[in-house]
C-alpha cells in the first residue's frame, strides 16, 4: 500500500514516516507539511492511503477530503489530530475516514495507524473505506 503523510510538525512527520516504513506492505510515497503541498503532491503521487493531520498552517485537513471527493480520488484516510473532539470525529467518519486518532498519545497512536492501514490492505477490495 502506497502511503502519503500530511503533518505540519516536521518531527512528528519524520517519526511517522520511519515507523510506518518499517511496516511490511507499506511504502511511504510522499510527505507534506501544508494543505497546499498535500493537495498538489497527493495528486502527483497517487497514494492508496493518507495519514492526515486536521490542523494545518494554511487550512484544514477536511479540505483534503473535499478536494479528494471532487477529484474522484480512491483513498483510505487515517486522521490524526491533537484536538480530538466528538464532532470532529463524527465529521471525519462521515467523510469516510478509516480511523480518527488522537496524536497526543504519541507512539501508541503510530501503532494504531499501522494496524489501521494493515486492515485497509486486507479489505481494499470492498471500497467501504475509500474517499
Amino acid at each position: 500500500m502506497r502511503v502519503f503523510i500530511v503533518e505540519d510538525v516536521t518531527e512528528t512527520r519524520q517519526e511517522l514516516a520511519e515507523l510506518l516504513a518499517a511496516v511490511n506492505g507499506l511504502e511511504i510515497v510522499g510527505q507534506a507539511g501544508s494543505l497546499r503541498q498535500a493537495l498538489t503532491d497527493i495528486e502527483a503521487t497517487a497514494p492508496d492511503a493518507v495519514i492526515l493531520d486536521i490542523s494545518l498552517p494554511d487550512g484544514s485537513g477536511i479540505e483534503v477530503f473535499e478536494h479528494g471527493r471532487q477529484r474522484g480520488w480512491k483513498l483510505s484516510v487515517v486522521v490524526l489530530t491533537g484536538n480530538l473532539y466528538e464532532a470532529l470525529q463524527v465529521k471525519c467518519q462521515q467523510l469516510g475516514a478509516v480511523a480518527v486518532l488522537d496524536k497526543i498519545n504519541g507512539l501508541t497512536q503510530v501503532r494504531e495507524v499501522a494496524d489501521g492501514l494493515q486492515c485497509c490492505l486486507r479489505n481494499a477490495s470492498n471500497e467501504s473505506s475509500w474517499l
